[in-house]
């Protein structure tokens, strides 16, 4: 039936009217002084003159969507792009349960057909590439956990990974190192070097087998790191021996005045001869025992560079101990 010309119902009604603009149109000068010269206060929403100080409108923060729903195919939803996600994150995901939309419990029969459907999804959104990144990616986190690294640490070694991939690297070699190999450059890429003894045990790798395969991946994808420095070790030594702020700075102190003769020494070797010089000077005691132990070398190495600093003049100043 055909409704009357005069019913009110005859005529849809809008679901939703269209929003103001919320940004009104900048002023191009100020009508004070005639400046041009206008800068936009984020903080406060102003958009205020340079020369006199004029306030010449606000512009109120819109807490919606930075999208329209009147705008066709502006309308988005999910978890933002993740490099830690095999697929970026744009793909879908069935979630795992018993329950439907409304939280009602599902039978038997269905929740294993949305288990088959679960698994045929999982396979069939990745591509070649996409498939062997995902247990990749499992393995980097599962690095960066033991070695405490925290998220931006993980996506750089995630950005290494895919171009170590790209280089086609991992054909003939273990997925194992070269994903250890990637935590390690993104570690030493981001100022916050660990040692190849450290990332070997948490990847389950051999050390000499690290090393090579950190080589060849920075080779070939061309990441640059700078060479690992004792400063870069000192405080987490520190942390972990529980030693005082004190120790920490006559350690750094340390290290910085003798530049020249600690050149050829290795890093590690270097911050924990310096930690336990350090230790001494203000009077705190460690054992060589824990200060190998948490730098990862022999007290044989670690007596060579403590007696190295202490050779040098004016390291211990008078009435220290």
């Amino acid at each position: 039936m055909n409704p009357n010309p005069g019913d009110p119902m005859a005529t849809p009604q809008p679901m939703m009217e269209k929003p103001r603009e919320l940004v009104e149109d900048r002023p191009r000068g100020c009508p004070n002084c005639g400046s041009t010269s206008l800068f936009f206060d984020p903080i406060r929403s102003e958009l205020v003159c340079d020369n006199c100080g004029l306030v010449l409108g606000t512009e109120p923060v819109d807490p919606g969507p930075d999208w329209s729903p009147f705008t066709e195919g502006a309308a988005r939803a999910g978890p933002p792009e993740s490099v830690l996600l095999p697929d970026g994150g744009l793909g879908n995901t069935i979630g795992a349960g018993g329950r439907d939309a409304a939280g009602r419990p599902m039978s038997a029969n269905e929740a294993a057909r949305f288990g088959r459907l679960r698994r045929v999804s999982q396979w069939t959104r990745l591509r070649g590439t996409e498939r062997s990144l995902t247990g990749a990616l499992a393995k980097v986190s599962q690095i960066a956990s033991r070695l405490s690294l925290p998220q931006d640490f993980r996506e750089r070694a995630a950005v290494i990974l895919r171009k170590a991939l790209k280089a086609d690297l991992a054909r003939g070699r273990s997925m194992d190192a070269i994903v250890a190999a990637c935590v390690y450059l993104a570690t030493r890429a981001l100022g916050a070097p660990r040692s190849l003894q450290e990332v070997a045990e948490a990847a389950e790798i051999t050390v000499h087998r690290l090393a090579a395969t950190a080589k060849l991946v920075s080779r070939e994808t061309k990441v640059t790191t700078m060479p690992p420095k004792p400063q870069d070790f000192v405080s987490r030594f520190a942390s972990e021996l529980r030693v005082s702020p004190e120790v920490t700075e006559r350690s750094f102190q340390l290290l910085a005045d003798n530049r020249e003769a600690l050149q050829m020494a290795p890093p590690l070797g270097a911050a924990a001869g310096a930690l336990y010089l350090a230790a001494e000077v203000e009077g705190e005691k460690l054992k060589q025992s824990d200060v190998s132990r948490v730098a990862g070398v022999s007290e044989v190495t670690l007596r060579k560079y403590y007696k190295l600093l202490k050779a040098q003049p004016a390291v211990i100043p008078p009435g220290a101990a």
